[in-house]
């Protein structure tokens, strides 16, 4: 028995690292599709007894692509057009000219000669790497298309996926309960406290930049949703160069609107909506979220910043569970 038990772990244990090793080119996208499929299960549940699992699986999938793989695929054009717009010379820079008037009459060093080679360097390094542009591309492409069919069977077969889960489980029901139950509670306060709040500030703080005419402003309003995903940092580098940006172009007043914008509105905006939304006994403290921001960042890549710290709620929900039953202490 002790042999069967033995080769069966082997046998199993195997077979996971093999299919890890499938599945980690893609990875990113698996996870991605998992997060959202548990964001619209709740929908699909509602439409599926009226129109089917199928249909309403389909539409969800159509509403995806049309509120987030569109306009993220927009934005990677947009980012790789900008590529091709860079200048070649440095002179070209905006405000550059006094700068370097500034700088040859402080230090008495010439830096225009300088910089043209090193701006000529980086352009000519993004010229010979543009197959891995490509590449890069068409592995962008094909997992998009990977994690939009990974969603709509998740969507339509998810509940046979978590049954068979359950099934295979060497836990007690009444352990298994718990522990899912905990699990989606931690999904979702990380999700409402996490990216829903840092989704929102961005926005706020890009209405700014749109309303003072800042260049790109559309761009900067993406990244500053990312940024305010990580705690400490914020939107406020973005707001910080856009203030810099105002007053070496002499914009004093709306530089000083924009400073008066970030510590009021989008300040408060922030502080709101945490009290709002999270559940101070749910919610994870700053110093686990930036961990598994930038830890899982950098092992997964940009999915990290959603699931890591979804990943740390998990594992202390899990314990928290299992001493509960189990005693571990």
């Amino acid at each position: 028995m002790k042999a069967r038990t033995a080769f069966a772990t082997v046998l199993v244990g195997v077979l996971a690292v093999l299919s890890l090793l499938v599945i980690r080119p893609f990875l990113d996208y698996v996870l991605g599709a998992m997060l959202l499929a548990f964001v619209l299960t709740p929908l699909q549940r509602r439409l599926a007894p009226e129109v089917g699992a199928r249909v309403s699986a389909f539409a969800l999938v159509s509403l995806t692509i049309l509120l987030f793989v569109g306009p993220i695929g927009l934005f990677v054009r947009v980012v790789f057009d900008g590529v091709g717009e860079l200048p070649t010379e440095v002179s070209d820079l905006p405000t550059y000219q006094s700068v370097e008037r500034v700088v040859e009459r402080v230090v008495g060093v010439q830096i225009g000669a300088r910089f043209d080679q090193i701006l000529g360097n980086f352009t000519s390094t993004l010229a010979e790497r543009s197959s891995g542009l490509a590449s890069a591309g068409v592995h962008f492409t094909l997992g998009v298309l990977l994690l939009l069919f990974l969603l709509y069977y998740l969507l339509k077969d998810g509940d046979v996926l978590i049954r068979w889960a359950k099934g295979v489980t060497p836990l007690p029901r009444k352990v298994q309960d718990d522990l899912y139950a905990e699990a989606e509670e931690a999904t979702w306060a990380v999700l409402k406290g996490h990216v829903f709040v840092a989704t929102v500030q961005g926005f706020v703080s890009g209405l700014g930049l749109i309303a003072l005419g800042l260049p790109n402003a559309a761009f900067w309003t993406v990244v500053m949703m990312f940024l305010a995903m990580v705690p400490i940092v914020g939107v406020s580098p973005v707001l910080g160069g856009a203030t810099i940006y105002l007053v070496v172009n002499g914009r004093l007043l709306e530089a000083a609107l924009l400073v008066v914008y970030g510590i009021t509105v989008v300040a408060v905006t922030d502080d709101y909506l945490r009290a709002l939304v999270i559940d101070k006994e749910s919610s994870l403290h700053s110093g686990v979220v930036l961990l598994g921001v930038f830890g899982a960042a950098y092992f997964l890549g940009a999915i990290g910043i959603f699931v890591g710290p979804i990943i740390l709620a998990l594992f202390k929900e899990t314990v928290e569970v299992f001493n509960e039953y189990y005693d571990l202490a």
